[in-house]
């Protein structure tokens, strides 16, 4: 969900599998000091969990930034 919601924003994103990579899921536990995803990091904000409010304004701040 978080995924298509940055899509359909036409924000640039990069998407790790932290199950799989470890050097990802201690850089995810370091910002978000939490094992829950998804982690998203933008606009000086960290989002844990999907928050679809705060998604969409990460996107519009990186709409302004662009």
């Amino acid at each position: 969900m978080a995924k298509e919601l940055l899509s359909q924003g036409n924000v640039e994103f990069e998407e790790f599998d932290v199950s799989k990579d470890g050097d990802a899921l201690a850089e995810m536990l370091n910002l978000s000091g939490s094992r829950s995803v998804p982690v998203i990091s933008g606009c000086g904000e960290v989002i844990v969990g999907f928050d679809k409010v705060k998604i969409q304004e990460i996107i519009e701040c990186a709409k302004s930034d662009a």
